[in-house]
């Protein structure tokens, strides 16, 4: 025959084992070894800070010198002038003409001494 009571001691000890293991204590930090850590963890929040300060002012000094290099390249643009048309240049004005007189000096009459009449 089996003994129900068996069962009930061996679920009885491991869960007793098991409760036993969970309710360890912890281990207890002594002021030097708490000193230490707040330490260390000072000194990794002013690395942390540092480092985003840099990048910060690096950030900074870009933007400053990207400002001056564009107004730069902006003045100088318009103090140079290129003409990018292509058109060629106004030619200039030629000189008046020498006026020469002509030839033939009779005077000037009408080709016809009366007009004639066409309806006759």
């Amino acid at each position: 025959m089996k003994r129900p009571f068996s069962h009930i001691v061996i679920l009885s000890l491991t869960f007793f084992l098991l409760f036993s293991c969970g309710c360890e204590q912890k281990k207890k930090e002594t002021s030097e070894e708490r000193s230490e850590r707040l330490e260390q963890a000072v000194a990794d929040k002013f690395a942390k800070r540092r480092a985003e300060r840099i990048k910060q002012c690096k950030d900074n000094a870009i933007k400053i010198a990207e400002q001056r290099v564009d107004s730069t390249l902006i003045a100088q643009a318009k103090l140079t002038s290129i003409d990018t048309t292509g058109r060629p240049i106004k030619p200039l004005k030629p000189d008046l003409p020498e006026i020469t007189p002509p030839k033939d000096s009779t005077e000037i009459k009408p080709l016809f001494e009366e007009i004639p009449d066409t309806i006759q």
